[in-house]
């Protein structure tokens, strides 16, 4: 018999994840039966018309748990596949929801138990802290977390990391919410729509993120590019939309971590600099020079940056923040997805130097640089207030 009310829901996205899905769902479903045996369990997995397969072996993986395997509704997208889980979640009257990604290697049941503990116990929003790899979350690291941090006051380290515990007020909220994107914009926009609205946030402590797309890094056009178009898109009009908010911002509340973070190494990825070097060349002549006027304050020093050959290259933080702050301005309003072309070259030329400026550092040093790098935000956050 199906029931009709649930205490706690587990949401899993999907799209072509048929080497994966059987895992995590066997994975959420023993979270859920040792950790949450009193409540109502319903683990919803949430398909974006997967080709490989994904939703028969989902329909066909044995769980514990009641289980419903759905097709997303509305565009196709992460933040389709989301909202439908919501949608659900918000009909069975779930106290609390977790969404983890359909493609996961790395997850354990105690991640089941630390995204949902926290808000069982009155917190709205538990974001996942990750140990990453210095260039794993490229997106992240330059972008999302400094601006997460500079400009909404939330100290998370992994705005976007994917796997979150959300309250049914929260779900509420951002179901009502107009900027409610479709796509990968969707973890930024739970993140940032949650601080700027009031809700009690805590990070939770999951260890390491491993994943298929990752595999998918080493063709920044195959996932990456479409991703920061999405990711940052979604972050700039969520920008412009709490600008008020943004304005009374005064230092960066740090945010209480549940967990202790594990004495592990995450794996290595390698990145190819000549790829990525011919690659910011190619598209600055095609997106930059000559079209992305907002950048004209910046003309010389970029074009000193494209001159330089691999082995001297070096995209200064500094410059980079500048853009990113331009970028802002030009993109508010009209939201001319040409500043989004002209960025996205920019911020391959930035990671490319990114790369070169940690690749011989520690781990833990490679980490303090990147979270250095919000002192560069601060500094130039009067650009935009």
């Amino acid at each position: 018999m199906i029931n009709t009310s649930t205490d706690v829901v587990v949401g899993i996205s999907t799209r072509n994840c048929g080497d994966t899905v059987s895992g995590v769902i066997e994975t959420v479903d023993a979270g859920l039966t040792r950790f949450f045996p009193q409540q109502g369990g319903l683990i919803v997995v949430s398909d974006g018309f997967s080709t490989d397969g994904t939703r028969d072996i989902a329909s066909g993986t044995q769980t514990r748990c009641e289980k419903v395997v759905v097709t997303e509704e509305g565009k196709l997208g992460k933040g389709s596949a989301i909202k439908t889980i919501f949608k659900i979640a918000h009909e069975r009257g779930a106290q609390a929801v977790a969404l983890v990604d359909g493609d996961l290697t790395s997850i354990r049941p105690d991640w089941i138990e630390r995204l949902v503990s926290p808000i069982i116990a009155g917190k709205d929003l538990a974001v996942p802290y990750y140990l990453r790899y210095r260039y794993d979350g490229v997106i992240t690291n330059q972008i999302a977390y400094p601006l997460t941090n500079v400009l909404f006051g939330l100290g998370v380290r992994q705005p976007i990391g994917g796997e979150y515990g959300l309250s049914a007020r929260l779900i509420e909220r951002l179901l009502a919410h107009p900027l409610f994107p479709a796509e990968f914009g969707i973890d930024i926009f739970i993140t940032l729509v949650s601080g700027a609205e009031g809700m009690e946030l805590v990070e939770a402590v999951l260890g390491v993120k491993e994943h298929e797309s990752t595999k998918q890094y080493a063709d920044p056009e195959e996932l990456l590019v479409p991703m920061f178009y999405q990711v940052v898109g979604t972050l700039f009009q969520l920008i412009d939309h709490y600008h008020v908010y943004i304005e009374k911002v005064d230092g960066v509340k740090a945010v209480e971590r549940l967990g202790e973070i594990p004495h592990v190494q995450p794996h290595k990825l390698n990145v190819d600099k000549e790829g990525i070097y011919r690659q910011f060349h190619a598209k600055y002549d095609e997106l930059v020079r000559g079209r992305a006027l907002f950048l004209d304050d910046l003309k010389s020093d970029l074009e000193s940056v494209y001159a330089l050959a691999l082995p001297e290259f070096s995209f200064p933080l500094e410059l980079w923040v500048h853009a990113v702050y331009l970028a802002i301005d030009a993109f508010s309003g009209d939201q001319d997805l040409s500043v989004l072309d002209a960025l996205r070259v920019l911020w391959q030329g930035r990671f490319l130097s990114l790369v070169s400026e940690t690749e011989d550092m520690t781990d833990d040093e490679a980490e303090s640089y990147i979270q250095g790098q919000l002192t560069t935000f601060q500094a130039l956050r009067p650009m935009l207030i």
